[in-house]
């Protein structure tokens, strides 16, 4: 067994790579311990799958799968359109429901939601309560739905940024809610309970392609945030072991960071230990300098088997995990991708002289 890196060593080949991956090496290793879920709502997954933006797999020895063939009296069958990888919008009056029911949840308005779902007695006053606390506004909401099953009209996966009274950036959310439709066409979210088969149903839509990359790169970027404040709490429910986390090293790392913008993440399956590898570049604001520097950082993503929420990785890996990131790390789109960071931060660092002296200031001051 091995330490890993948190900013991986098979890119130092590169000439630059932004600041986060050549100035601040830190150890981050894996675990399995369990933590509080991180989105509000979320069922449990039974499998990964393998999500958009995955390109090919390197030369590592595959998992055994197993073949089905149909004989030619079978007939494929139909799959229903909550088990498939589309997202729509919602229907006018469900985009009503569930934006009022997420502004009175963070305002804290109980009334308002006992007016919005089917069971007012499920709500929890000093869980809303803890949650919405300092929270001044919600921005950036965005609406998805998938077809219902077993008397649920609809499933809509939400994602949202909320705002702080003592806390900059915004932190970044993912929330699902399941939809009922009552006399009159009304529609109600559902609080009272589900069955078991379908409670395991949602739990099986949740692991399509499009509801993953939704709840894996809110993840990130939720932790990315909180990172920069020094959010302890939210920090824990980010990662499966807050043992590991260093948050003398993150006072240090992001000391000069405003904020983070243009995120892009290239997701490959995990092994072992965890179920993704996911590649991310982003652009990083240094205060009083006009050009932000891109950089780029890769994660590991643990998915809860017992809720299906998604955790960045800390603790230990074996040796034969190692070795199978490093041929992901190895395969021509990430070399690619480390290629692209380099030359975008050199660009960065000609276009702007004060991100330059910045720079070469860190460069100095990180050299024996």
């Amino acid at each position: 067994m091995k330490f890993r890196r948190y900013m991986s060593a098979i890119y130092s080949s590169a000439l630059v790579l932004g600041l986060t991956f050549l100035l601040y090496p830190q150890a981050k290793t894996t675990s399995t311990k369990e933590k509080e879920p991180f989105p509000t709502t979320t069922p449990a997954v039974t499998s990964a799958p393998l999500l958009s933006g995955l390109t090919d797999i390197p030369d590592v020895s595959p998992l055994p799968t197993e073949s089905v063939t149909l004989t030619p009296t079978e007939a494929p069958q139909k799959i229903h359109p909550l088990f498939t990888d589309t997202l729509s919008d919602p229907l006018p009056g469900i985009t009503e429901l569930v934006t009022s029911y997420i502004n009175s949840y963070y305002k804290n308005d109980l009334e308002a939601l006992a007016s919005l779902v089917t069971e007012p007695s499920m709500l929890s006053p000093a869980l809303i309560q803890a949650n919405s606390s300092g929270v001044t506004k919600v921005t950036d909401l965005k609406l998805y739905s998938k077809p219902g099953i077993d008397g649920i009209f609809s499933v809509v996966y939400a994602t949202y940024s909320l705002s702080y009274d003592n806390t900059s950036p915004s932190i970044p959310r993912f929330s699902e809610y399941y939809i009922k439709r009552v006399g009159n066409g009304v529609f109600l979210i559902n609080t009272a309970p589900l069955s078991t088969e379908t409670k395991a149903a949602l739990a099986q839509a949740r692991t399509t392609e499009s509801v993953l990359n939704m709840a894996i790169s809110t993840l990130i970027r939720c932790y990315n945030n909180a990172c920069l404040t020094l959010d302890e709490q939210r920090l824990e429910q980010c990662v499966t072991n807050p043992d590991y986390l260093n948050l003398e090293y993150f006072a240090s790392r992001f000391s000069y960071t405003e904020y983070f913008s243009d995120y892009n993440f290239l997701f490959y399956p995990g092994i072992n230990e965890f179920d993704y590898i996911v590649y991310v570049t982003y652009k990083e604001k240094i205060v009083l300098i006009d050009t932000p520097a891109p950089c780029m950082e890769c994660y590991y993503v643990y998915l809860d088997p017992a809720t299906g929420n998604p955790y960045i990785y800390l603790g230990i890996t074996s040796l034969d995990t190692d070795a199978y990131c490093a041929a992901v790390t190895q395969s021509e789109p990430i070399q690619a991708l480390a290629k692209e960071t380099n030359q975008a931060m050199t660009e960065a660092l000609l276009a702007d002289d004060d991100l330059k002296d910045f720079y070469n200031r860190l460069v100095s001051a990180s050299t024996p």
